[in-house]
Order: structure tokens, then C-alpha cells, then sequence
């Protein structure tokens, strides 16, 4: 009779703590991850690395308490699928999705691994979440968008002469539509004739640089990971008729963008693994809000700006911070 008692006891206990939430320690527990990029790119680069800083600064460390099953599809679609499916299946404790694409593979394997989004511009627009507010399911994270008003006021006040903005996005890239219509509707807010071009590849971007280096006075990019592929390319063009290119992309502002209100990509990574932290504190990742990066600059490249005969007006000269030709 005791022995029954004791039994039933012990099974009860096991049920409370079955029921309790999940919770991965640092100091007690080995914590598995995986981090999945779409390509090999600077900008991107920079997101996984802040990825591995943040956690380490978690006190998960590769190779003592951390386990990183990173892959790169290296613009394989079908290949990103395969990964996906491969990711999923070894069931690491949560995954970093680096862009759109990347996390829509992801949604399609897994309705259970927590999907951490490192830099996703317009998630709800890519149909990853219910809501900014209510993410709802298995997937939620850090968005890279910045005000897009700001960056036009910014483009206004550099290019007062400015009357024609040309932008470019990728069709393949749900994120890169949505980005430039928001572009679309600052610039126009701000009196710019818009003219908008797509690219299905990196190999569309010579022909379309040249048609809008034409007919435009300045040219728009997002965080758009084709172009990003395809700046030189389309940065050769500009150059060459003295037309600006204006982004919210660190990177491409250091590599011949004039200037944009931007974001650094690494802080991307370092916030992405500060909020998979409250994931595994025990939080239910389909109800954290979806986060921004708030420390956004004013950076210009000084070499454009001379190549191209501009200044910084002296009204936001105590906002700019040179990341080119100091």
C-alpha cells in the first residue's frame, strides 16, 4: 500500500515537471544551434559573426558549451531547401534564419524548432508571422528596417535638385518588394518622381543600372541580398554618369554608396542572439514582439562624395559619421 502511495507520488511529481517550460542554462546544459545564410556576403557575414559574439556573450562558447551547425546555400534555392530539411532533422534547440528567403525554407521544415530571424526586413509582409505584435507559431526575431522617411528627408536635404529617384529590388525577394514600396511611398512623400526596376538575378543588374542611370537623378537600394550580390556591378554604372546611389546598407555605403540612414549589421547578429536568449529563458517565442534595431547613423562615404562632386550640408554635419575616405 505504501509502495502504491510512493508510486503515485513520484508519477505525479514527474507530470508538474513535464509540464514546466523548457529552459536551457548556460552554466548546466550544452546548447545546440543552428545558423543558415542564404550566401556568402560582407553584410551578411557580419550578422552570423554578431550571432556568435552575442551568444558568446550569453556564455555559450564554441567548443565548450556550444554546438553550431552553420550552412551557407550560396544562393542555391534548391540547395536552401535541402539544408533546411537537413537542419531541421538533426532538431538543434533553435535556428538563426540570416534573410527571407532563408526563413521561409525554414517555416516550410519546421513548425516546432524556435526560428530566430537575423535582419528580416518585412517579416509580416513575407508571410513569416500573424503580426509584429503577436508573431504567433515558431517564429520571431529582429528586423533590419529603418524609418524609410528618414532616409529620404536625408536624400532631400544632400540632393536639394533631386527630382527623379530610380529603385531597384529583386522579384525573387518577397522582403525586397515590400521594402521599396515603402520606399516608394516616403519618396513620393517627399516629392520625387519614382521610378521603379526589378531584377530576377545578379545578371539583370548591368542592364537596368545603365536604363536608370539614364532616365534618374539618384538610385534607392534596400537591404536587398541580390543586389547586395550585384553592387559592383551596378556601382561600376553609376560611377562612370555621376549619378548617386543612396542606401540603408552599411556595407554598400563603405563599398561606393554616397550615404544613407543605417544600421550596423553585426549589432543585427549581437541583438539576434540577445532575444533567442529569452527564447531559451523559457519565454514562448510566437508571442515576443517582433524587435528593431534603434541605433541607427547618418553615414556617408567621403571618396562618393567627392567622385561626385557633393558635400555634407553643414545642418547634419553633426550627424554624420564617415565610414569611407575619413
Amino acid at each position: 500500500m505504501k509502495i502504491s502511495k510512493l508510486m503515485s507520488l513520484l508519477l505525479a511529481l514527474c507530470l508538474v515537471l513535464m509540464s514546466l517550460p523548457s529552459f536551457v542554462s548556460a552554466e548546466d546544459n550544452h546548447l545546440s544551434v543552428a545558423i543558415v545564410q542564404l550566401v556568402s556576403h560582407p553584410s551578411l557575414d557580419q550578422i552570423h559573426e554578431g550571432v556568435i559574439e552575442g551568444l558568446a556573450d550569453q556564455g555559450y562558447k564554441e567548443g565548450e558549451n556550444l554546438d553550431i551547425n552553420f550552412q551557407n546555400a550560396e544562393g542555391d534555392m534548391n540547395l536552401l531547401t535541402t539544408i533546411s530539411q537537413q537542419v531541421t532533422s538533426q532538431k538543434p534547440d533553435l535556428i538563426f534564419a540570416i534573410t527571407t528567403p532563408v526563413a521561409q525554407a525554414l517555416q516550410n521544415a519546421t513548425s516546432d524548432i524556435p526560428i530566430i530571424l537575423a535582419g528580416i526586413t518585412d517579416p509580416e509582409a513575407a508571410n513569416l508571422i500573424d503580426s509584429l505584435e503577436k508573431p504567433g507559431a515558431n517564429i520571431s526575431g529582429i528586423s533590419d528596417q529603418i524609418p524609410m522617411e528618414e532616409q529620404f528627408k536625408l536624400i532631400k536635404t544632400m540632393v536639394p535638385d533631386a527630382k527623379k529617384v530610380g529603385m531597384i529590388y529583386s522579384s525573387s525577394e518577397d522582403n525586397s518588394k515590400a521594402e521599396i514600396e515603402k520606399a516608394q511611398k516616403a519618396a513620393e512623400g517627399q516629392g520625387f518622381e519614382v521610378q521603379v526596376q526589378a531584377i530576377s538575378s545578379a545578371l539583370d543588374m548591368q542592364t537596368v543600372a545603365e536604363k536608370l542611370a539614364n532616365e534618374t537623378d539618384l538610385i534607392f537600394i534596400g537591404s536587398d541580398n541580390t543586389i547586395a550580390s550585384a553592387f559592383d556591378s551596378l556601382i561600376s554604372v553609376t560611377d562612370r554618369a555621376k549619378k548617386p546611389i543612396f542606401s540603408p546598407v552599411e556595407l554598400m555605403i563603405g563599398s561606393g554608396a554616397v550615404a544613407g540612414t543605417a544600421i550596423k549589421q553585426k549589432d543585427i547578429g549581437l541583438k539576434s542572439a540577445e532575444f533567442a536568449g529569452k527564447v531559451l529563458g523559457g519565454q514562448e517565442i510566437g508571442q515576443l514582439p517582433i524587435e528593431y534595431i534603434e541605433d541607427y547613423k547618418v553615414l556617408v562615404n567621403e571618396d562618393s562624395l567627392k567622385l561626385l562632386g557633393l558635400k555634407v550640408p553643414g545642418e547634419i554635419k553633426d550627424q554624420v559619421t564617415s565610414v569611407a575616405g575619413e
